[in-house]
C-alpha cells in the first residue's frame, strides 16, 4: 500500500526554513499547541497534490501561502511529499516517488515528480492510480466528519462513490469516451484522406497509361514513317538509276546518228565535187 514517508516544507505558511516530517506505516499522530502549524501540514499535502482553491488552503489567495517574513531573495512556498511505492501502485518504476510543488508570489507554479518537471494534470493522473486525489477523502479537514452527518443522502452517496473510486472510474470512462470519439473522428478523416490519395493514384495511373499509349503510338508512327521514307528513297534511287541507263543508251544512239549524218554529209560533198 502506498503511504507517505516524508514531507518537506520550505517557505510554506508558518514553516519559514526547511522542515522535514518523517512518517511511517501505522497510525501517526502529530501533536502541538494551537498555532504551531499542525493544520498547515494538511494544507501542505493538499498544496502538493495540486489544490488551487485558496479557501481550501485556508487563505485569501495563493500568495498567502508564502511565509510572510521571507525576503525578496526567497519569495516562494515549496512542499515535497515522498511516497513509499514498493508495491508499484503508482505507475512509476521506483520504490520512492516524490511529488513537489513550488509557488512564487509572482504567480508561477512548478510541479515535479522525482525531479522531473510535469504539469499539474500529469502529476494528478499518476497519483489517481493509487486513488490519491486532492478532492477525494484521503485528506479530511477539521469539522469534515460533522458535515458528513449533516449532508443529504444523495451527497453522502456521492462521497461513498468517491471513496470506493467510482467517481474516478466515471471520470476516466468519460475521458476514454471522448478519446474514442476523437479517435473515430481521426479515423474517418484518415479514411477520407486515404480515399482521396487512392483516387489521385488511380488518376495518375490513368494518365501514366495514356502517356505510355501515346508514346507507343508515336513510336509506331515514327517507325512507319521511316519505313515509308526508306521505300520512297529506294524507289527514287531505282528511278534515278533507270533514267541514268536510259540517258546513256540514248546518248549512244545520238552519237551514232551524228556519225551517220557526218558520213552522209561527206558523201554528198564528194558527189557534188565529182559532178
Amino acid at each position: 500500500m502506498v503511504f507517505i514517508k516524508r514531507i518537506d516544507l520550505r517557505g510554506f505558511k508558518t514553516f519559514n526554513k526547511k522542515v522535514s516530517v518523517n512518517l511511517d506505516t501505522g497510525f501517526t499522530v502529530i501533536t502541538g499547541p494551537n498555532g504551531s502549524g499542525k493544520s498547515n501540514i494538511l494544507d501542505a499535502l493538499k498544496f502538493a497534490l495540486g489544490e488551487l482553491s485558496p479557501r481550501e488552503l485556508r487563505g485569501r489567495s495563493l500568495s498567502d501561502l508564502v511565509h510572510k517574513s521571507q525576503g525578496e531573495g526567497a519569495r516562494s512556498a515549496y512542499v515535497a511529499v515522498q511516497f513509499d511505492n514498493s508495491d508499484r501502485k503508482l505507475p512509476v518504476d521506483s520504490d520512492l516517488v516524490t511529488i513537489s510543488r513550488e509557488f512564487s508570489k509572482g504567480g508561477e507554479g512548478i510541479y515535479r515528480l522525482n525531479g522531473r518537471r510535469l504539469s499539474r494534470k500529469q502529476v494528478q493522473d499518476v497519483m489517481s492510480s493509487a486513488d490519491i486525489q486532492v478532492t477525494g477523502f484521503n485528506l479530511i479537514s477539521q469539522h469534515a466528519v460533522t458535515r458528513l452527518a449533516e449532508i443529504s443522502t444523495e451527497e453522502r452517496r456521492k462521497i461513498l462513490e468517491s471513496l470506493i473510486g467510482i467517481g474516478t472510474f466515471e471520470t476516466k470512462k468519460a475521458e476514454a469516451r471522448v478519446q474514442l470519439q476523437e479517435a473515430d473522428l481521426n479515423l474517418k478523416v484518415a479514411a477520407a484522406r486515404v480515399d482521396e490519395v487512392r483516387q489521385r493514384i488511380e488518376q495518375l495511373e490513368r494518365e501514366r497509361n495514356d502517356l505510355l499509349r501515346s508514346n507507343l503510338l508515336k513510336t509506331e508512327i515514327n517507325s512507319q514513317q521511316a519505313r515509308i521514307l526508306s521505300a520512297q528513297i529506294l524507289a527514287l534511287e531505282n528511278r534515278h538509276q533507270e533514267m541514268s541507263q536510259t540517258l546513256e543508251h540514248e546518248q549512244i544512239k545520238l552519237d551514232q546518228v551524228r556519225h551517220e549524218r557526218e558520213d552522209l554529209l561527206q558523201q554528198r560533198a564528194k558527189i557534188e565535187q565529182d559532178r
